[in-house]
């Protein structure tokens, strides 16, 4: 079954952009390409009134992963499906994330074949961008210690990121606060997660920080 869901509000701009429809969101070639790979696409687009949005694209849906889900009995959905509902979660816990205005997928038998979602932008920059290009070493210090009090926040609330706790995931917004991109694998455990995952977690993180040169 083919379906694809818009926010009333964003109905209108879509639409002016010729994109408020599944088969033309799923081939969607225009805009600037961020990332490509064989099972999707994530592509940056301006909509005619001037909002800058990402669409994000499944080519396809592996048939291995299908069958995992199969087995452990839980509903086969294309990653940009499980993404929105990776940022769903996390913004029920107050966390800052990009929101979805649109959403659909194709299935075949039932089964998830190509899947698409399109994203509104974070008020803010990548952090290791804002480390970079950041003279005051107070505020670089400031950004990192919210970023990691996040990672904490998340580690407490059994809020399990895996491997993508990376720097470029998190954004220091305009407000001063810090957002989240990239949440497909984002899982919510039992319980909070043990000493020994919050280390390497924050391990992981901490390794992938830009190296600074104090900026005079």
């Amino acid at each position: 079954m083919d379906f694809l869901t818009i926010e009333p509000e964003w109905e209108k701009a879509l639409s002016q952009a010729d994109l408020a429809d599944l088969d033309k969101l799923l081939a969607f070639a225009g805009g600037d390409c961020l990332s490509y790979h064989l099972r999707g696409k994530t592509s940056r687009f301006t909509l005619p009134g001037g909002q800058v949005v990402f669409i994000k694209q499944d080519h396809f849906t592996k048939w291995k992963t299908t069958m995992r889900n199969l087995l452990r009995l839980r509903k086969p959905e294309p990653n940009t499906e499980k993404e929105r509902r990776c940022l769903a979660l996390a913004a029920s816990f107050g966390i800052t994330v990009p929101k979805v205005i649109a959403w659909g997928q194709r299935r075949r038998f039932g089964l998830p074949n190509q899947g698409v979602m399109v994203m509104l932008t974070i008020d803010g920059v990548a952090l290791p961008d804002f480390l970079q290009k950041e003279k005051d070493a107070d505020k670089r210090q400031e950004a990192i210690a919210q970023a990691e009090q996040t990672l904490k926040f998340m580690q407490e609330n059994a809020l399990d990121w895996k491997t993508d706790c990376k720097p470029e995931h998190f954004f220091v917004l305009t407000n001063g606060g810090i957002g989240l991109i990239d949440l497909e694998r984002l899982r919510l455990r039992k319980k909070p997660l043990s000493a020994q995952t919050r280390k390497q977690q924050l391990a992981r993180f901490r390794s992938l920080l830009p190296v600074l040169e104090e900026k005079g």
